[in-house]
C-alpha cells in the first residue's frame, strides 16, 4: 500500500463538514461514510455550524457498517449560543465534542466584519445578532461558560475552542483545567483568524490541549492559508505528541475529506514528516482526545 494511503488506515477526521447544512456542502453524511470506509478510515466527527449532529451520526452508524461517526455541537447563536441546557442535552444525546462558537463568535465577526464566511456565504439570510463571547465586559469568563465547563468535565467529553480569540482561549483552557476538563482541542491553529504562533501553541499544549491542524488550509483554493512546507516545519518543531490532523473540508471547491487528508499527508511525507508522526496525528491522538482508548 502507498504510504500516503497507509497513514489513513484507522484515521479519525475530527472536523468534517457535510450536508445537510445551511452552507452548501457537496457530500452528505452517508456519502462521507462510504468514502471514508473506502480509504480505510475509522471514523469522523460531524460538524455543523448550526445544529447538533448526534442524530445524524446515529443513523449513519446504523446504515454504514465499518465506520464510526461521532456527534458534536457548535455553540453558535443557532443553538442558543453558550447555553448550558443545550450542552447538557447534547452530551446526553452522545455528543463527544463541544465547540465554542465559530462564525457567530464576536472575534470572528470583528475579524471578517460579518458573522459568516467571505469565502462561502449562506443561501438563506440569517438574523443579525451580537457576537458570542466567553468573556464578560470586565474580561472574566461568563457564568454560562463556567457552567458549560462543568458539564464538559462531568461528562468527560472534549472541549474545542472554535473561533475564539487567543485571549479567550487562554482564559477558557486555564479555567477548564481547574474544573477538571481533561480533553481539550485548540481548533484549526493553522487557519485564518485562528492561526497561532509556535510559542502560543506550545503554551496551550502545556495546559494539556491538543493543537489541531486542518487540511483545508493547505489544499483548498478558497481557504488556502499555508504551504505544506511550512506546516511540516511546524510539526517538526512542535512535535506530534499533542497534534491532530483534521480535514475541515466539505466545500464545493475542495476535495472530499479523506482525499484532502491524503493529499496533505503525501505532501507532508515529501517534506520529511515521518510516517509515525502522521499516524499519531490522524489516528492515535484523535482516539485519545475522544476517549476511544
Amino acid at each position: 500500500m502507498r504510504e500516503d494511503m497507509e497513514v489513513l488506515q484507522g484515521a479519525i477526521d475530527m472536523h468534517a463538514h457535510t450536508a445537510p447544512a445551511l452552507f452548501r456542502r457537496p457530500i452528505d453524511d452517508l456519502e462521507l461514510a462510504k468514502i471514508a470506509r473506502e480509504y480505510g478510515m475509522h471514523g469522523f466527527v460531524l460538524k455543523d455550524h448550526d445544529s447538533m449532529t448526534c442524530g445524524r451520526a446515529y443513523y449513519v452508524k446504523k446504515n454504514i457498517l465499518g465506520i464510526d461517526p461521532i456527534g458534536a455541537i457548535v455553540l453558535n447563536r443557532s443553538v442558543g449560543g453558550i447555553n448550558p441546557y443545550v450542552v447538557q442535552a447534547a452530551v446526553h444525546y452522545g455528543a463527544r465534542v463541544i465547540w465554542m462558537p465559530s462564525n457567530h463568535s464576536k472575534y470572528h465577526a470583528d475579524f471578517y466584519g460579518i458573522s459568516d464566511y467571505p469565502q462561502l456565504g449562506r443561501p438563506k439570510k440569517q438574523l443579525k445578532g451580537a457576537g458570542v463571547t466567553v468573556l464578560t465586559p470586565a474580561g472574566e469568563l461568563t457564568p454560562e461558560t463556567l457552567q458549560v465547563l462543568d458539564i464538559v468535565a462531568e461528562n468527560d467529553v472534549c472541549l474545542a475552542t472554535g473561533h475564539l480569540s487567543y485571549e479567550e482561549i487562554d482564559k477558557l483552557l486555564t479555567e477548564a483545567v481547574k474544573r477538571g476538563v481533561k480533553r481539550m482541542i485548540v481548533t484549526h491553529a493553522n487557519w485564518s483568524l485562528c492561526k497561532l504562533s509556535i510559542d502560543k501553541q506550545k503554551h496551550l499544549i502545556q495546559k494539556g490541549a491538543y493543537i489541531e491542524y486542518v487540511a483545508v488550509s493547505c489544499v483548498s483554493p478558497i481557504f488556502y492559508e499555508q504551504t505544506p512546507k511550512e506546516l511540516a516545519e511546524w510539526i517538526k518543531t512542535v512535535g506530534s505528541d499533542k497534534l491532530l490532523l483534521s480535514s475541515d473540508l466539505g466545500q464545493y471547491s475542495g476535495p472530499s475529506h479523506p482525499e484532502g487528508l491524503r493529499m496533505l499527508s503525501a505532501s507532508l511525507l515529501d517534506e520529511g514528516v515521518r510516517n509515525q508522526d502522521l499516524v499519531r496525528m490522524l489516528s492515535e491522538n484523535p482516539a485519545k482526545v475522544l476517549g476511544s482508548i
